[in-house]
């Protein structure tokens, strides 16, 4: 069972009922690979869930964004109290493509719901 699934296992009753935090930044590791990290923070804890190695990508709002919706939809979104990423003009591009995204999940959950 990998990390995520186990973390979100143990935290998922805690998550579902006071909502949880991602953050994510874009750094170099130490040997200067480019990373996208991803963590949840809630009282409960702070959970490191993974880095995607960006090597070879177009670090873009598009892939920024599909990166993050991913995990998003994971943990549900209706579990995301908010979303946090640093100050680089990609990532402020990717947080209006997530905000467009969310909104259209959303409402397709309520029309779901409906």
């Amino acid at each position: 069972m990998d990390v995520f699934k186990q973390v979100t296992k143990r935290m998922r009753n805690f998550i579902h009922k006071y909502g949880t935090n991602i953050y994510s930044n874009g750094w170099d590791n130490a040997t200067r690979h480019p990373l996208l990290n991803i963590m949840f923070v809630c009282p409960n804890g702070n959970v490191f869930i993974g880095s995607i190695d960006t090597t070879r990508e177009w670090k873009d709002a598009h892939y920024i964004c599909n990166a993050l919706v991913g995990y998003i939809k994971t943990i549900g979104v209706d579990n995301i109290v908010q979303i946090c990423i640093d100050n680089a003009l990609n990532m402020k591009s990717a947080a209006n493509l997530l905000i467009y995204h969310l909104s259209v999940f959303i409402f397709k959950v309520l029309l779901l719901i409906v």
